[in-house]
C-alpha cells in the first residue's frame, strides 16, 4: 500500500511538472519594445557607438527575432575601429536577411556583407587575393562612371544603353555605288514630211545642223531615189547618231 502511494505520488508531480513546463512563460516582448534595445538607439543617437553596441548585442543573446539589432550590430562591428570584426558582422547580416528577406533594406545589407568578406581578404597573411580585391575595385569605378554617363544622357534626352547590350560605337554607312545602266540602243525616229521640207532643213531640226544630210538619206535610199525627191506626207526615218561620233 505504502509502495502505491509513493509511485502515485510520483506520478502527481512529473504531471505537475509537464503541465507548469508547457504552460505560458510570460507576455512575449517585441524587439521595439526590449529596453536593451531603446538604449542602444539613445546611445547612437549621441555618439556612443561602443555602449550601443554591447545593448544591440544583449538583445540578440535573449531574443530569436531582432532582425534590427542584428542589423545594427553587423553595421557596428564592421565600422568600429576598437571592435572591428567583419567575420562577426555578415553573422549579424545573415541573420538580418534570414528574418527580412523582403526588406527594402536586404540589398543594403547584401552589399556590407561583400564588404565584410573583403575586409577578411584583405587581412590574410601575404594578401593572396590582392589582384582580385583590385579587379572588384575597377569593376565598381566602371559601374559607377556607367551610371554617370546614364544620368547625363538623361538629361539631354539621349537613349540609354539597355542591360546587358554593349555600347554602340559610331560605324560609318557605306553606301552602295548606284549602278550604271547599261547604254540603251538609240531609237530609230520617224518624220512626216512637211511642206517646204528638205534634207537639209529636216538635218538641223533633229541633229542642230546640216552635216547629216547623208545620214537621212542612206537611210532612206528605199523611198528616196535622190536627196531632191521628198514628197510632202512622205514618212522618213531619222537614224541615231552613232556614240562614237
Amino acid at each position: 500500500m505504502t509502495g502505491n502511494f509513493l509511485k502515485l505520488c510520483i506520478w502527481a508531480i512529473f504531471a505537475l511538472l509537464v503541465v507548469v513546463s508547457c504552460g505560458p512563460s510570460g507576455p512575449v516582448i517585441h524587439e521595439d519594445d526590449d529596453p536593451a534595445f531603446d538604449r542602444g538607439r539613445s546611445y547612437l543617437k549621441v555618439g556612443k557607438e561602443e555602449e550601443a553596441l554591447d545593448e544591440f548585442l544583449s538583445v540578440t543573446r535573449r531574443m530569436l527575432e531582432c532582425p534590427k539589432s542584428h542589423l545594427e550590430a553587423g553595421r557596428l562591428l564592421l565600422s568600429l575601429e576598437s571592435r572591428k570584426d567583419p567575420v562577426s558582422s555578415i553573422y549579424h547580416f545573415r541573420r538580418f536577411l534570414l528574418l527580412k528577406p523582403e526588406s527594402r533594406e536586404a540589398s543594403k545589407v547584401k552589399q556590407l556583407i561583400v564588404t565584410a568578406e573583403r575586409e577578411i581578404i584583405r587581412d590574410l597573411p601575404g594578401k593572396p587575393y590582392e589582384d582580385y580585391l583590385e579587379l572588384i575595385a575597377l569593376q565598381e569605378e566602371n559601374a559607377k562612371l556607367k551610371r554617370q554617363v546614364d544620368d547625363y544622357k538623361a538629361r539631354l534626352g539621349a537613349p540609354l544603353e539597355q542591360a546587358g547590350q554593349l555600347p554602340r560605337t559610331a560605324v560609318p554607312v557605306v553606301v552602295p555605288p548606284r549602278p550604271v545602266p547599261p547604254p540603251q540602243p538609240a531609237q530609230v525616229r520617224s518624220y512626216v514630211v512637211q511642206k517646204g521640207d528638205s534634207l537639209y532643213a529636216i538635218s538641223r531640226k533633229f541633229y542642230g545642223d546640216s552635216s547629216h544630210i547623208d545620214r537621212i538619206f542612206q537611210a532612206n535610199r528605199d523611198s528616196l531615189p535622190s536627196k531632191n525627191s521628198l514628197k510632202v506626207g512622205q514618212t522618213l526615218r531619222i537614224p541615231p547618231v552613232p556614240p562614237n561620233r
